[in-house]
């Protein structure tokens, strides 16, 4: 008997069943290797960079010109004269080799690594060294290509972290890798902060170099004019001067011996000044404001505008004539100073019309800083400030907080309130008796620095109440903890 589906029993002869006809068994499917990521599939902004790496290799060639230059100043008058290298030159030339030899042992056991949260560079030869940096601490993330370096084609990368200090650096990258090594780490950074801004319409998506919009160019005729109009070249010009008249009075330059030196750290001063400048320009992409400038040594520094703390804009005696001006500002992070190099990571444009100056204070901060209404101190001031009591002048609108003075450098300093980090008034015993006070503004180190000397007693008073109070709603709203108004003391009050 056999078995059928579902239904009525059917008629005729009986039907076989059919026997099932033996098959391979199937193999089993393989499972599908996973599809690696591509442009348009989403994933990990920033690339992590597992193994070490190391730096290129040509690194100890761009670090020993100093020892190459030693060796040919110290034996090329043996070679020329009399063929032969001298006791001298030889020497120099072992420590040449020698400083080869540790070099090309400095590249070996220099690597480096980024993983989710930090950059690892293990350095030295003699005594092993690694330096662990957070990245959500960087800063910034500065380009230096020296004047050997562009002949190569490489880069040093330098970092900034939070505190003002500068942790470590990588000499000497391929100049396209240390561009792709900047842009891992700020977009890394800017991930754990949870700070990364909207890509705009046009720009680089995540992964490639942002475009950049060029904001403002330095033109080489007016920065040679602004070193023609500086004070290092009148006292030049004085130095000079000097040398004429010693001259002519005894007919000998020994007298004046001492000045020769000064006169040629004056000159070198000018030519670093020029070099630094050289092809300055400011442009502005996803990722801040971009700096690049430099003549035998290249520099590229890149400034978050949430990092800025605060300009100033310097107007000097002799530039007002040619209607120049100087932009300045304070960064979160960066180091301050009188050094060269603090100095120079601070400047936003060495000279240009004002109106240009003024225009890209605007874009920092978001508004003409001209607006702010100021008031100039009381005529008593001039007898403790007889030649600068009528430059003084203060002022703020509840954004801004603003102080004017200088005569030789007549300078704008802008502060807003939520970057303040305290306010204090103080008075001496000749200000208490002409009822003057002092005030100052404290912000985090860099040139902006607000100030308020020798008020009337009660504006700076006013001005002191008003300034915590707009520096208690700034942090309101932007939700960071704020400070209380000590009741005023009769000499200190903050």
């Amino acid at each position: 008997m056999t078995e059928q589906g579902h239904g009525a029993p059917a008629e005729g002869p009986p039907v076989h069943p059919v026997q099932p006809v033996p098959t391979a068994p199937t193999p089993p499917t393989p499972p599908t290797p996973p599809t690696p990521p591509s442009a348009s599939t989403p994933g990990p902004p920033v690339e992590t960079v597992k193994q070490h790496q190391r730096l290129s290799p040509l690194t100890p060639f761009i670090r020993g010109p100093i020892l190459l230059l030693a060796f040919v100043g110290a034996s090329w008058d043996n070679v020329l004269v009399d063929g032969d290298l001298g006791s001298t030159g030889l020497t120099v030339a072992v420590l040449l080799v020698a400083g080869a030899a540790y070099g090309l042992a400095s590249w070996l056991v220099t690597k480096y690594w980024i993983d989710d949260v930090e950059l690892r560079i293990d350095t030295g030869v003699l005594f092993r060294r690694s330096r662990r940096i957070r990245i959500d601490r960087l800063q910034g993330v500065d380009i230096v290509q020296p004047l050997l370096g562009r002949v190569f084609g490489l880069a040093e990368l330098r970092f900034d972290v939070a505190g003002g200090e500068r942790e470590g650096s990588l000499a000497f990258l391929p100049h396209g890798e240390a561009l792709g090594l900047r842009r891992v780490l700020l977009e890394r950074r800017d991930d754990l902060r949870g700070e990364r801004p909207e890509t705009p319409a046009g720009d680089a998506a995540p992964g490639q170099q942002p475009q950049e919009r060029v904001l403002a160019r330095l033109d080489l005729g007016r920065l040679v004019g602004s070193l023609a109009l500086s004070s290092e070249m009148l006292l030049v010009l004085l130095t000079v001067a000097a040398l004429a008249v010693a001259y002519g009075m005894t007919g000998s330059f020994a007298v004046v011996g001492g000045i020769v030196p000064a006169l040629l750290g004056l000159g070198l001063a000018l030519a670093r000044r020029l070099t630094a400048s050289y092809n300055f320009v400011v442009a502005e992409s996803s990722q801040g404001l971009h700096i690049s400038r430099g003549l035998t040594s290249l520099s590229s520094q890149t400034i978050n505008l949430s990092r800025i703390q605060g300009l100033v804009v310097q107007e000097p005696l002799l530039w007002r004539s040619a209607g120049w001006a100087r932009l300045e500002v304070s960064v979160a992070g960066y180091e301050s100073g009188q050094g060269e190099e603090a100095q120079a990571s601070s400047v936003l444009m060495p000279v240009a019309p004002v109106d240009e100056v003024h225009a890209l204070a605007r874009r920092v901060l978001g508004r003409d800083i001209r607006s702010v209404p100021l008031t100039r101190t009381t005529r008593r001031a001039r007898w403790l400030a007889p030649l600068s009591a009528w430059t003084l002048a203060l002022g703020q609108d509840g954004e801004l907080l603003v102080s004017r003075r200088g005569f030789w450098v007549r300078r704008l300093d802008v502060v807003p309130p939520g970057r303040v980090q305290s306010v204090r008034m103080s008075q001496g015993p000749l200000q208490r008796r002409l009822g003057l006070a002092d005030v100052v503004v404290h912000s985090p180190p860099g040139p902006a620095q607000v100030r308020g000397p020798l008020r009337e007693a009660g504006d700076a008073r006013r001005f002191l109440v008003e300034a915590v109070e707009a520096c208690r709603d700034a942090r309101r709203t932007t939700g960071q903890p704020s400070f209380a108004l000590i009741p005023p003391a009769p000499e200190t009050t903050q």
